[in-house]
């Protein structure tokens, strides 16, 4: 069962955690002038994305909503990697400008398609050349955060700022979609698009030049870490997938999660159907609808992540397909618009905690020196699920009617689940949990506020170390390569042979002051007694810590209180 205490703290601490991080955005004139263009983009993104399927519906007719689907996902699926190659090559605020002013026109082509009647397929190419300029946007601002950022403080703020904003793109485009066809037309609504567009090009316009990223957060990778990724950008699409169909518990999350898309899939066609044909309520209706379960999503998402510290994570991921399941069933059972707009936004809430809960278990059960690809074909697939959900509604609804149809799109997550089952219990059983280092880690100042997942992704990779008395562990002067949690023992710390504490408590760690400022070490560290410690290497820490504000600021309080007491 769902620990609901649990789910209501880490609901209020997104909370928390979206004030602290809006805050800190807003001292930064660049930063500040991104996310708020970001803000536009994924607006726009879900609100055309209804205006093109409701365009379809009334100008071709209801079997072409699917076609349309696939038709506008297989470009921006295709046109993304070869955006990020982009950004990697030229200046990423050039690209990032030259991404919006593409977006301005192909939308603004598209309004003046629709507006002067033009044929559907020349609308429909026209979108999907829109769709596809979407894909430049979100690899290229987030390799251009770090250069825009003067402090890591105001890096980690626009890292988790951007992941805030994708959530409630998924809310305000279908409200801001549902306002403007109730009075007007999808033509409208691309018309808009294209305003808003324009402004967010104004506001990427005059960026500052790159700089150099900020200290202590992008740094230049080890030997070791570059080899593994050029080894890992070798292998195609293809080549992930092989390596999920080898993997039986991977297999399974990928099958679940991919299962999860093809139901959304059917759902953008099945909302535009259930509006305009039974519920009578007209293009916005549309728009209300995917804008209940957008609220569902964003909350579901907070409430996950307070659910995730459990070793054992099947029922949870069954209960968010149940609730996800019961929710389209109750729909298709012949509610009205009124009562159908609350049980979305349940369904919404099932549907975000089925994606956090099966990423968590997915990063549990797959190698580590694995899941990088795997994770890059589970985005293939989800639009690959996304077409062919697209493509089955329309098949579905005309053998069983719209009703119908919800019903069986909310029987698909909950019987994927009850066949799999027994072999996810399996893999829950033989997945490697390191629960020692993961006790360790959260009786930490900086690991503790982190989400279990990442918790339990730090515990995986970090490697015990067990020294004798006398033995140094960090001297000063050196380069400072990783950071150490003590479990047991005693450590001695000392500057120009003055010592400066003895740290001997459980979870104390030591070595944080060289990573979070590219320095060298700042004191020696010698064992008074044989000491066991988890050793976490330098590119990990930072890249957990930089991610998440209050960890950051643990990490920062830490720093400072020992930068100190050393007397700088």
């Amino acid at each position: 069962m769902v620990d609901v205490g649990a789910a209501v703290s880490g609901a209020g601490a997104q909370l928390g955690l979206t004030a602290r991080v809006v805050r800190a955005i807003l001292r930064n004139p660049a930063l500040r002038r991104v996310e708020l263009a970001f803000l536009l983009f994924n607006t726009v993104e879900y609100a055309t994305w209804i205006a093109i399927l409701l365009y379809a519906y009334e100008a071709i007719g209801p079997a072409s909503v699917g076609v349309v689907a696939v038709i506008q996902l297989i470009p921006a699926a295709i046109v993304a990697p070869l955006a990020a190659s982009l950004a990697d090559r030229l200046p990423r605020r050039r690209v990032l400008l030259i991404g919006y002013l593409a977006q301005v026109v192909t939308f603004g082509l598209t309004w003046a398609a629709m507006w002067s009647m033009a044929s559907p397929a020349l609308v429909v190419g026209v979108a999907a050349a829109a769709a596809a300029t979407l894909g430049f946007t979100r690899p290229t601002q987030g390799a251009l955060l770090p250069s825009l950022s003067r402090t890591p403080e105001e890096l980690t703020a626009a890292n988790g700022l951007s992941g805030t904003i994708e959530g409630f793109g998924m809310l305000l485009g279908p409200l801001a979609a549902a306002a403007i066809l109730a009075v007007g037309t999808p033509a409208d609504v691309f018309g808009t698009a294209m305003v808003a567009l324009l402004v967010a090009t104004a506001l990427v316009a005059w960026l500052p030049t790159s700089r150099a990223p900020v200290v202590g957060i992008v740094l230049a990778p080890e030997p070791a870490a570059m080899e593994a990724e050029v080894v890992a950008s070798r292998p195609s699409v293809l080549e992930g997938v092989r390596l999920v169909a080898r993997e039986p518990g991977t297999r399974i999350v990928v099958g679940i999660l991919t299962l999860r898309m093809v139901v959304i899939g059917a759902l953008d066609v099945l909302y535009i159907l259930i509006a305009l044909e039974v519920f009578g309520i007209g293009d916005s209706g549309a728009g209300l609808l995917n804008a209940a379960m957008g609220l569902g999503v964003v909350l579901g998402g907070a409430i996950s992540f307070g659910i995730c510290g459990r070793p054992r994570l099947a029922p949870e991921l069954g209960f968010a397909a149940a609730v996800a399941g019961i929710g389209l069933v109750v729909v298709g059972a012949g509610v009205d618009a009124a009562q159908a707009a609350p049980v979305l936004v349940v369904v919404g809430m099932g549907f975000a905690g089925c994606d956090v809960i099966g990423r968590t278990i997915l990063q549990r059960v797959t190698p580590d020196a694995l899941l990088g690809r795997v994770l890059g074909a589970l985005e293939g697939l989800a639009f690959a699920g996304l077409a062919v959900g697209s493509l089955a509604a329309p098949v579905v609804v005309a053998i069983v009617g719209v009703h119908g149809a919800f019903v069986v799109a909310g029987l698909l997550l909950p019987v994927g689940i009850a066949l799999s089952w027994l072999g996810l219990r399996a893999m829950e059983r033989d997945a490697l949990v390191p629960l020692r280092a993961v006790g360790l880690l959260r009786e930490s100042a900086i690991f503790a506020p982190l989400p279990q997942a990442e918790v339990e992704r730090v515990a995986r990779s970090a490697r015990w170390l067990t020294i004798d008395a006398g033995e140094v562990l960090i001297r000063e002067g050196d380069a400072g390569d990783a950071y150490y949690v003590l479990e047991s023992g005693s450590l001695r710390v000392t500057h120009d042979a003055t010592e400066l504490r003895v740290t001997d408590a459980r979870a104390d760690g030591v070595g944080e002051i060289a990573l979070l400022r590219d320095v060298p070490r700042t004191a020696t560290v010698t064992a008074t007694v044989p000491s066991i410690l988890l050793t976490i290497r330098r590119a990990l820490f930072l890249e957990v810590v930089a991610g998440h504000v209050p960890a950051h600021e643990a990490a920062v309080q830490v720093a400072e209180a020992r930068s100190g007491s050393a007397g700088g």
